[in-house]
Parts: C-alpha cells; sequence; structure tokens
C-alpha cells in the first residue's frame, strides 16, 4: 500500500493494457480479392496460358509496351549495384519506355522492385552515366546522393536495421516467458511490428524501400491507381492510403521466389518457384491439391482460410492480426538465401532457430472452383533457388525479344545457373538450389553463348552476346508452353580490359587494392568483412559504371538492336 492505495506491478499493469486494448481490437475484416486457375497442362500446349495483365479489363496501360522482357539475376548487393547501372543503361539507350516486363531475382529484386515504385526523377534516383575516362577517384569513391539506389546499397550492412528486429524478438520472447495468452501475445505483436518471421523482411525493407518508397512498409501495394480503386471497390473497408502504387512509366514487374516443400518421402525438399507482381502472386503449376496452379491479388496471398466467391473472388481471412503483404515481404521473399541453407542444417548450428526469421507465408490453391484448406505456414526463400536469372517468367509468356544480365562472380562455364537451362544439372545443394529441372533450350546454344561473349570481348567491347530465333522447349516445373522465334541478347557482368584502359591512371590503381582484386566479381556475402551483404561507396560506383558502359557502349547498342530489331526502334 502507497498512500492508501494499491500499486501494481509493471507486469500486471502490462498485461492490463494489453487485456483493455485487445477487447477494443475489433479483428480484422476478410478481404475480397480476385483469383485466377492456371491450368497444369498448359506446358503441354502450342499456347501459353493467358496472363491476367493481357486483360484489358484491369487497364494496367501496358498496351504502348513491346513484346521485350528484361532479366536481371540475383547476387546480393553485387546484383543490386550492377542491376542500377543497368537501369541507368537502358533509360538513356532510350529503350525502357519500350520494355513490357521486368522480371528480378534475389539482388536484382532489391533494385527492380523500388525503381518500379520510387516516385523519384530517374536522375537521382539512379546512378549518373560517367564515361570511363572521367571516372577519376575522387568521382569513384564519393559517397552517392541521398534518395539514390546506390545509397541504399551502399547502407546495407543490416546493422541498424537488424538491431531493431533484435529488441522486437525480444520483445515477443519476453511476454511468451511471462505465459502470456495467446490472444494477448498476438496482440503484443502487433506494437513489435509482426511476427518473428517478418524479421529478415523488416531489415531488408529499412534498407532498400523505406528511403525509396515512403510508407510502404505498412501499405498493400498494387500496379495502379485503377487497380486500387477496383480492389477498394470489393473491399469497402480499405482506403486509398492503404496502397502504395507503381510509377506510372514503369515495365510490369515479377519478381521471382521459392517456396520449400518438404514430405516424408523426400530427401531433398521441392523447390517450388513463385511469382510476385504488383497485380498478383501464386505458383504457375499444381503440386499436389494444396499449393500451386492459383494467382490471388497479393493482398490476400498470406491466408488463414479462404471461400471462393462469384466472378473470380475469393473470400480471405487474413493469416496473422494486422499483418499486411508488402513490398518489404517481396525483396525478403526473393533474397532470402540463406535459408535454404539453414532450412537443411548444413553447418549452420541452430539451424531450426535461424530459420523462424525468415519469409513464412500460408499460400492456398483453388481446384474447380472450389477453395483448398490452405497449405500451412510454408518457408518463401529466394528466387536463385530455383532461377537465378528471372528467364522463366518471361519464357512462360511467351516474349520474343529479351536481355538478360548475368550479374554472376565467376565465368559462364562455371556457373550453373546458365548452364542449367541448356541441359538438365544433377544438382541439388545447400547453396545453390535446384538446378535440375530448368532445361529451356537446346544444348548447342550454350557453347554459341560462350563462344560469342569471349569474342565480343577479345574485340574490344563488353560481355555482350545476342542469340536469334531460338527455340524454346516446353517445361513442366515452370508450366511453360514450347515456342520458337525467341531472340536473346545475354549482357554478362565480368572484367573489360577495353573499359579498363580507358580508367584513369589513379583507379586504374585502385582496381589492384585489396577491395577490388575480385573486381567485378564481388562475393554475394561477405565481401567486406564482418558485414554480411555491404558494399562500399567505390565498390558501388565503379561496378554500376561498368554494368552501364556495358549496354551504352557502341558495339553493344548495335549487336542488341540487331538482334532485337524494331522492338527498341
Amino acid at each position: 500500500m502507497v498512500g492508501g492505495r494499491t500499486r501494481l506491478a509493471a507486469p500486471t499493469l502490462v498485461l492490463t493494457l494489453l487485456a483493455w486494448a485487445w477487447l477494443r481490437a475489433a479483428p480484422p475484416p476478410p478481404l475480397v480479392a480476385t483469383y485466377w486457375s492456371l491450368p497444369p497442362q498448359s506446358w503441354r500446349g502450342s499456347a501459353a496460358f493467358r496472363v491476367p495483365e493481357d486483360d484489358p479489363a484491369f487497364h494496367l496501360g501496358l498496351e504502348s509496351r513491346r513484346d521485350l522482357g528484361v532479366a536481371f539475376s540475383g547476387g546480393g548487393t553485387r546484383s543490386a549495384a550492377a542491376t542500377a547501372g543497368e537501369l541507368r543503361g537502358l533509360a538513356a539507350n532510350h529503350w525502357l519506355p519500350r520494355v513490357r516486363y521486368i522480371t528480378g531475382v534475389s539482388g536484382g529484386s532489391w533494385a527492380a522492385v523500388p525503381f518500379t515504385y520510387t516516385d523519384r526523377p530517374l536522375d537521382t534516383f539512379l546512378p549518373p552515366l560517367v564515361a570511363p575516362e572521367a571516372l577519376a577517384k575522387a568521382v569513384v569513391e564519393a559517397r552517392p546522393p541521398e534518395g539514390s539506389l546506390a545509397l541504399a546499397i551502399v547502407k546495407s550492412t543490416l546493422l541498424a536495421p537488424g538491431a531493431g528486429e533484435v529488441v522486437k524478438i525480444a520483445g515477443r520472447q519476453a511476454l511468451e516467458r511471462q505465459d502470456v495468452p495467446q490472444q494477448l501475445r498476438s496482440l503484443a505483436e502487433r506494437f513489435v511490428r509482426g511476427s518473428n518471421d517478418q524479421t529478415y523482411a523488416g531489415m531488408l525493407g529499412d534498407v532498400f524501400i523505406k528511403p525509396l518508397v515512403p510508407g510502404a512498409l505498412t501499405r498493400y501495394y498494387t500496379w495502379n491507381a485503377a487497380e486500387r480503386d477496383r480492389i477498394k471497390a470489393l473491399n469497402p473497408s480499405l482506403s486509398v492510403s492503404d496502397f502504395v502504387t507503381a510509377a506510372d512509366d514503369r515495365p510490369f514487374l515479377i519478381v521471382g521466389g521459392s517456396i520449400i516443400a518438404t514430405h516424408p518421402a523426400y530427401d531433398y525438399p521441392r523447390l517450388v518457384p513463385v511469382e510476385l507482381t504488383p497485380l498478383y502472386t501464386g505458383v504457375r503449376q499444381e503440386y499436389g491439391s494444396r499449393l500451386g496452379g492459383t494467382y490471388v491479388s497479393p493482398y490476400a496471398y498470406d491466408a488463414a482460410s479462404a471461400t471462393v466467391g462469384r466472378d473470380h473472388t475469393v473470400q480471405v481471412a487474413p493469416a496473422s492480426l494486422g499483418r499486411r503483404f508488402t513490398l518489404a515481404d517481396m525483396i525478403a521473399t526473393s533474397g532470402a538465401a540463406p535459408l535454404l541453407a539453414l532450412f537443411r542444417g548444413q553447418g549452420v548450428p541452430q539451424s531450426t532457430l535461424g530459420v523462424q526469421f525468415f519469409p513464412a507465408f500460408n499460400p492456398f490453391a483453388i481446384r474447380n472452383d472450389r477453395a483448398e484448406p490452405v497449405a500451412g505456414r510454408l518457408p518463401h526463400g529466394d528466387g536463385g533457388f530455383t532461377d537465378n536469372l528471372g528467364v522463366m517468367p518471361l519464357l512462360a509468356r511467351q516474349v520474343h525479344n529479351i536481355i538478360v544480365f548475368v550479374n554472376a562472380k565467376e565465368p559462364i562455364r562455371d556457373n550453373p545457373s546458365v548452364e542449367s537451362l541448356f541441359w538438365a544439372l544433377d544438382r541439388q545443394d545447400e547453396a545453390g538450389g535446384d538446378r535440375s529441372m530448368n532445361h529451356v533450350f537446346e544444348s548447342g546454344h550454350f557453347d554459341e553463348v560462350e563462344r560469342g561473349l569471349a569474342r565480343a570481348v577479345a574485340e574490344g567491347g563488353a560481355a555482350v552476346y545476342c542469340g536469334t530465333n531460338w527455340k524454346v522447349l516446353p517445361n513442366e516445373l515452370y508450366n511453360i508452353a514450347g515456342y520458337e522465334g525467341l531472340n536473346i541478347c545475354w549482357v554478362y557482368i565480368q572484367a573489360i580490359p577495353s573499359w579498363t584502359a580507358r580508367l584513369p591512371m589513379e583507379t586504374r590503381k585502385l582496381l589492384t587494392s585489396r577491395g577490388f582484386r575480385n573486381f567485378p566479381w564481388f562475393s554475394t556475402f561477405e565481401q567486406n568483412v564482418p558485414f554480411l551483404i555491404h558494399l562500399k561507396p567505390a565498390q558501388v560506383n565503379l561496378l554500376s559504371q561498368l554494368a552501364a558502359w556495358s549496354i551504352t557502349n557502341e558495339k553493344s547498342r548495335t549487336a542488341i538492336h540487331d538482334a532485337l530489331g524494331t522492338v527498341l526502334d
């Protein structure tokens, strides 16, 4: 007793306040979303499934876009830095307005997603285009400007966002140790930003989304205002402020991820490719009765239950109180490279503990106009576990003109992501994922590409080679129908002697320093120990400039234009 009054202990006061808030909190209303069912045998036919973005009813504004797709490969911050330069090069060549699709995987998505959604002018968002002769040491080492993609990459140490996530995790664990009832624990998680499996998304989102797409960390995403208004009509409880929309002049975005599905009969987990776009998310192929074969509006992807309604709509109960599927979830799903090793427990202590901090969602499938029970909470990992190049979504849509940016860290002959497209590799491992079911091109084209890249470099250009009139083979895993007439240009990041020779002497000397000895093949992890994925300003600047030059030099522009023809005019 104090002054005749009872003093409540701090834990009791906290629980009392939480209980009061919980009693006042109404459960979130169900969401109504659009769904699309994909025929599982499309890959056996001669025509691809008509994808939602082809339906004029959605008013996506893609009519002026050409039959052209651009793919940005995985590779952590190395690929993000290269992608920034490649986007700048595409803009400098005046090709971006022609592109219908861009795809991003892992680090490529870390650049492609904010590029699609930022409202910043490209001149400030993307690195400037600088001639090799003008890349003085002071220019190379300069800190990128505020609001730029390059600065986000420089800040990607994950230390500050990681510390914030540790505090939230500790708060959840403290509540659990006090044996708080489940209802109150769920409510508390709203105040510490969701559940543990949002941790990695929170860290990446603070780096690549928060400074570049303000407000997006707490909002749903969609394509444009017309689609947002259509969603609002289905869900009167939602408002304009609940959504972030893509910039008006961007190509349609497709991000690649992988679901990790286990079964007692599997020695190695089934890695299921998943597509994440501004209009829909889902798996193209069916996997049993409860997974795949269904696209659904992204805001309804993570579901506790689903009930099919009229006109291809589905009513979804959200899986978690207060949680929204955001752009941070998109890039975290696509770029969760450590997850498979953690999941498999290969040389990683306490691996089962580590898995819980990576993305996990409850997808559902619709069969014969009936929603099956949700598949359960499934880990969602790196798109590179299946297709590390981002090519498969473009082939599934029968795109006939493709530019592939391979932001790798090894020669093409040692790159299983490329090799696996030309023949099935007997390779399933913890680092690279499953490369056994990616065969889509005739094997003879691999040597053609390898020789073509080497010849282009020997002739003083960048590593660029274009093949024309290729045949695409059907593929069951990605539900790709075969077709002919593919024109595909490969742009490979590697050292280019003719570009290096044009650099000022002081910059060429910089390339011999410790931090640049593997330039441009920076390590995906721990290039700059002790940081996991960090690159320094000079590394980001020089890599992005090489990447931009690789497609803006005259030889590359001519080769790509000759192969892709009128779609670039």
